[in-house]
């Protein structure tokens, strides 16, 4: 039997964190007597698999659980693409320190380096940010690799990104490649490829050998695509559904992101094609699902298997979530949609970021 997935999640103690996580939202799976950096909510990576902790399947990892029921979890076309590799990792960052100032390969650029990881593109939902917090994303304009270089030799290693104000509500995508690190006092939900793959010019004060250092300022010149663009983070583009609002955040061959605010009841008829991943942020509701209904509420994300059938969602007054989907095909998903909503091809190309690795562009 499908049923909808909740998880233990797999925690990550790294300097930068604080104590937010268990705060905002009173989760039972997070200490309040010592930092925590990173709550990965849905994760199959390797040796940091979250353990499904409701339903007949309570006590696999999430890897364990994709071997055991294959597509019918993760879908067709998603099984099809990806075999038994979980596409994608959700993450809360609690940021009380600032993060190093890193790079993310692409999956070809991990290939050629021979990671044991695929590639790394996430995109950043700032839930939360202390007056003043920002975040360093993108290249500073006229960046060159040998700038970067002069910048990371005279130890000026903040110096080769630019800085922008964390806007709460407000998402940035992340490509493979792009020079990025956050700053403190940012509280983030986090959608990225499948992978913990990162190459850090400075890694503060983070307990590392010279020589993972030196090699790692090697490999973050070679992975990084210096672009220039602006503005860094994505409008949302909003369409009413009755008394509910779906708002497109961001979207890229690996995932979409949209944020629901759901006042009446939301209703999928299911998609065998892939799985959905549900992050809720405020507000609870319920679940209800062919074979019995399941309690939603603020910070438990919840993975609704591809073949569980037709679900709808009740909320208690205001409920606002997350929601992240494997795309099949963006013209017909994302930018044929919204067109004929009457939204210009301008805001929903923004959607993909700036530059070469907007994956709209293709369609337009």
């Amino acid at each position: 039997m499908l049923y909808p997935l909740k998880f233990h999640p797999h925690l990550r103690f790294y300097p930068y964190g604080g104590y937010n996580i268990a705060k905002k939202f009173a989760k039972e799976d997070i200490p309040r007597d010592r930092t925590v950096a990173e709550s990965w909510e849905i994760s199959a990576c390797p040796d940091a698999e979250g353990v499904i902790k409701n339903g007949a399947l309570a006590g696999l990892n999430l890897q364990q659980a994709l071997e055991k029921l294959g597509a019918s979890l993760v879908g067709d076309a998603v099984w099809d693409l990806y075999g038994n590799y979980f596409p994608l990792l959700i993450k809360f960052l609690d940021c009380a320190k600032d993060l190093p100032p890193q790079v993310h390969p692409t999956d070809e650029y991990a290939a050629q380096a021979g990671l044991p990881f695929r590639g790394k593109t996430e995109a950043w939902y700032i839930l939360d940010a202390a007056a003043g917090a920002g975040l360093w994303c993108g290249s500073r304009p006229g960046l060159t690799i040998e700038k970067f270089r002069e910048d990371v030799a005279r130890k000026e290693t903040f110096a080769p990104m630019k800085r922008v104000p964390s806007k709460i509500g407000a998402t940035y995508f992340i490509p493979g490649g792009h020079l990025h690190a956050i700053g403190a006092g940012n509280f983030i939900v986090e959608v990225q490829q499948n992978s913990d793959a990162i190459f850090a010019w400075d890694w503060l004060d983070w307990e590392f050998g010279e020589e993972r250092r030196r090699s790692d300022i090697e490999e973050s010149f070679k992975a990084a695509i210096l672009q220039e663009g602006d503005p860094e983070d994505i409008t949302p583009i909003p369409v009413e559904k009755g008394e509910n609002l779906q708002e497109y955040l961001c979207a890229c061959h690996y995932f979409t992101m949209e944020r629901l605010r759901l006042r009446e009841r939301w209703q999928e008829a299911g998609d065998t094609r892939r799985f959905t991943v549900l992050i809720p942020l405020s507000g609870e509701g319920v679940l209800h699902y062919d074979s019995g209904s399941e309690p939603v509420k603020a910070g438990e994300s919840v993975l609704i298997p591809a073949k569980m059938g037709s679900w709808r969602l009740e909320p208690e007054n205001e409920l606002v979530l997350i929601r992240a989907l494997v795309p099949m095909d963006l013209k017909e998903e994302i930018i044929l949609p919204l067109r004929a909503a009457g939204v210009s091809d301008e805001r929903i190309l923004a959607l993909g970021g700036y530059g070469i690795q907007n994956d709209l562009r293709k369609f337009t």
